[in-house]
């Protein structure tokens, strides 16, 4: 298990560039307005108000770039904390949105989870393979609402002989039902990787999800 490493460059590459054009901005404005002071006939000095004017947009541009820093160390910060965070799930076992799951061996049990949205007389689980050939089905599960129920596949397709390993469709058949459903696959946080920019949870069964996406943590 491991955290897959990300450098400030990666988090804050585009944010970076534009506070070095702001940085750029103001050394440029500056330069102007000093060479303006050294090059000003002694006859015909800068007028006051427009100096005090250059001035301040001078202060205003200085004040613009601190700031920028500033945010830029506040996003590094909250970059890092998300990072622990995501950290503390290595290990855990967690519920995430999903219609496939996956039979790490042969005949090994694999637990998913659904919620329906609406009531139904009855409720059954179809198991199919990648081919879309149905593998295993389970009937009689619970038909409350709201509440993700959970299943355990035994990892036995309809004979009563092991399963392959592989990746597995969930879909669920109700009589008499008023709404549609969600399925979750339940499954272990192996390690964190960082894509674009964003975070992911890399889950045993070999997929992605984002913490967001977490129903439920064990």
């Amino acid at each position: 298990m491991s955290i897959s490493s990300v450098t400030a460059a990666n988090v804050t590459a585009t944010s970076e560039t534009s506070l070095s054009q702001l940085g750029q901005d103001y050394e440029t404005f500056l330069g102007l307005l000093v060479a303006q002071i050294q090059n000003q006939d002694p006859l015909e000095p800068m007028d006051a108000t427009q100096f005090v004017s250059q001035i301040a947009t001078l202060t205003q541009v200085e004040q613009s770039v601190n700031m920028n820093a500033q945010l830029e160390q506040l996003r590094s910060s909250l970059a890092l904390t998300a990072s622990m965070s995501e950290a503390s799930l290595i290990g855990r076992t967690v519920s995430v949105p999903a219609d496939t799951i996956n039979l790490h061996a042969v005949g090994m049990p694999v637990a998913f989870g659904y919620e329906l949205e609406g009531t139904a007389s009855t409720v059954g689980a179809v198991i199919t393979d990648a081919s879309g050939n149905v593998v295993r089905t389970i009937e009689q599960l619970p038909t409350t609402t709201g509440v993700i129920n959970e299943v355990v596949w035994d990892g036995l397709d309809a004979y009563g002989q092991p399963a392959p390993a592989g990746t597995y469709r969930v879909s669920l058949t109700a009589e008499d039902a008023t709404g549609g459903y969600n399925t979750f696959v339940r499954d272990t946080v192996d390690s964190v990787s960082y894509v674009g920019g964003q975070q992911f949870l890399n889950l045993a069964g070999g997929t992605m999800a984002r913490s967001g996406d977490i129903v439920k943590i064990e």
